[in-house]
């Protein structure tokens, strides 16, 4: 086929298309409503980056004057709110239970008599670890509320007793533990949540629209008349098809990272161009699976049901939630199997670590095999296109 033919025959399929997706309603929901609906609603559920202000409640049995210290240390916490003071823990217990509060703080009767007479005694926390998140939170904010009292009485005690400040100070913490948290400081659920949540809801859409765009054509028996209006080309049809969706979702990728760069104010400690040129392979990777899963089974229903299932798959075996090194080595290979498992690599280095590109190609050389995939069922797809038999179907 020369230039000019084949030139002719994606601006036809071009211009097919253009009018398939402005003649129905599903397709303005499926490449602009719901994606940028999706990026709305996730930056705005975190866009405070991390969860503070848990409710917990006190039962006070020593209610002296060091107890009032402690629990308004505690409630100085930014991860704790103390809402009310309880008379019981069975009343604790059935306010963790019907969600009133996350967890009780228990200061056991005697603890002030106990910490001066050096027989401390212990304080209770309980909380509910249902939501790890509320749990953690708690914790934390208690411990180190507690813990920071505690070692100031210490200080107090020892100076008492004759110790200079550098001499008592040294000795209530012997060893000191310098601690660096790289990447993501601030422990900002934002960073770590919106930045891997938007791409995902981004391939959802890339992948099934993908599907369906291919698919109705077989479904509808339409597929011969966009065969023939290429000038009979496989690759003219499907580049003629997928372009205008290439192109909307290239934009939106793009607005999906200004958002995170801009708005959520993720880190960017590396080369902004190569996060935009694995947006665009990332793109181009989920539709070439898309093309891949209708090229095996023609029957649009399916495809749409199995596409929702691998891009639904993908979040949970990124190693985000759940490291993948922690994984079973069958299901390490397995989630090599995601393209958004190599593009958050990519993220990760470049805008988190800062690292050289040299770390990033084998993820762009692996999402260049997702992208080539399809070509490998090139001679099937023409065939469900061509053959009448595989026309009609769900």
């Amino acid at each position: 086929m020369n230039n000019k033919k084949l030139n002719k025959g994606l601006k036809a399929v071009l211009i097919r298309e253009l009018k398939r997706m402005s003649s129905e309603s599903i397709y303005m929901w499926i490449l602009f409503i719901l994606p940028l609906f999706t990026f709305f609603l996730f930056t705005s559920m975190f866009h405070k980056g991390k969860a503070n202000g848990f409710k917990i409640a006190v039962f006070d049995a020593d209610n002296s004057a060091l107890s009032r210290q402690i629990i308004r240390w505690v409630d100085a916490s930014p991860e704790i709110k103390i809402k009310n003071k309880i008379s019981s823990l069975d009343e604790g217990k059935k306010m963790i239970e019907s969600s009133e509060i996350r967890g009780v703080l228990y200061i056991p009767q005697g603890t002030e008599n106990g910490i001066y007479r050096g027989n401390a005694k212990k304080l209770i926390l309980y909380y509910s670890n249902g939501n790890l998140s509320a749990g953690s939170g708690i914790s934390v904010g208690a411990i180190k509320a507690i813990k920071t009292m505690s070692a100031g009485i210490n200080l107090q005690k020892r100076m008492a007793n004759k110790e200079m400040f550098a001499e008592a100070y040294n000795n209530i913490q012997p060893i000191i533990i310098e601690t660096h948290t790289l990447y993501n400081p601030y422990v900002n659920y934002a960073y770590y949540l919106v930045t891997a949540l938007l791409p995902v809801m981004l391939l959802m859409f890339i992948i099934s629209s993908t599907i369906f765009a291919v698919g109705t054509e077989l479904k509808y028996s339409t597929a011969d008349d966009w065969y023939k209006i290429s000038g009979n080309s496989i690759i003219v049809a499907l580049t003629g098809k997928l372009l205008p969706y290439s192109f909307i979702y290239i934009i939106e990728a793009f607005f999906m990272n200004t958002i995170l760069f801009k708005i959520i104010d993720a880190p960017m400690n590396g080369n902004l161009s190569v996060i935009f040129i694995s947006t665009i392979f990332f793109v181009f990777a989920y539709q070439a699976m898309g093309v891949f899963i209708i090229s095996i089974f023609p029957n649009v229903r399916l495809s749409l049901s199995l596409g929702a299932a691998y891009s639904s798959l993908a979040f949970s075996f990124a190693g985000l939630t759940f490291p993948t090194i922690a994984m079973g080595k069958a299901m390490q290979w397995f989630s090599q199997i995601f393209p958004y498992t190599h593009y958050l690599k990519i993220y990760i280095n470049e805008a988190m670590k800062g690292l050289d590109l040299r770390y990033s190609l084998p993820s762009f050389w692996i999402l260049s095999g997702f992208i080539a995939l399809p070509f490998i069922l090139i001679p099937r797809l023409k065939q469900f296109l061509t053959n009448k038999k595989y026309w009609g179907k769900y």
